[in-house]
């Protein structure tokens, strides 16, 4: 029951952005997010978590990083880790992200879902943990 709701693509970055069909942007409960960064190659993991986490500080001085896991001899080397604010600069409400990173071959993708709580039930996270793991990098 998911619907896409944006959908960007320009010469540096693809981005969809899905939330459930019954809402909005305005009032989305969880949301994903998947993000391709062209011709980014080589990132280690953990620098992309900090550039991400770092983005976040910007807009919530309280966001909170935590590193979950990640596998940097994979083929295709990924990271798992969450970043859960309570609020942001311009707006009260809270926003959890749980990210799962992983360096293609030609591509950095980002993906996270988020829900509009200040953290992420455990039971919610490890569904989400084991939704990304289950994921394949596929090149057609």
């Amino acid at each position: 029951n998911w619907k896409i709701g944006s959908n960007q693509e320009d010469d540096k970055m693809t981005m969809l952005e899905l939330i459930h069909s019954n809402e909005t942007f305005e009032n989305w409960t969880e949301i994903g997010t998947c993000t391709a960064y062209k011709n980014a190659v080589n990132i280690p993991c953990d620098a992309a978590m900090n550039m991400m986490f770092e983005q976040s500080k910007k807009n919530s001085t309280k966001a909170k990083l935590t590193f979950i896991e990640k596998d940097e001899k994979a083929e295709y080397p990924w990271i798992i880790f969450t970043i859960e604010c309570p609020n942001f600069i311009e707006d009260n409400k809270p926003e959890s992200q749980l990210w799962y990173i992983i360096q293609g071959k030609t591509s950095l993708y980002t993906n996270f879902r988020a829900i509009k709580k200040s953290s992420i039930p455990n039971d919610l996270k490890e569904k989400w943990i084991s939704f990304f793991k289950s994921g394949k990098m596929v090149y057609q």
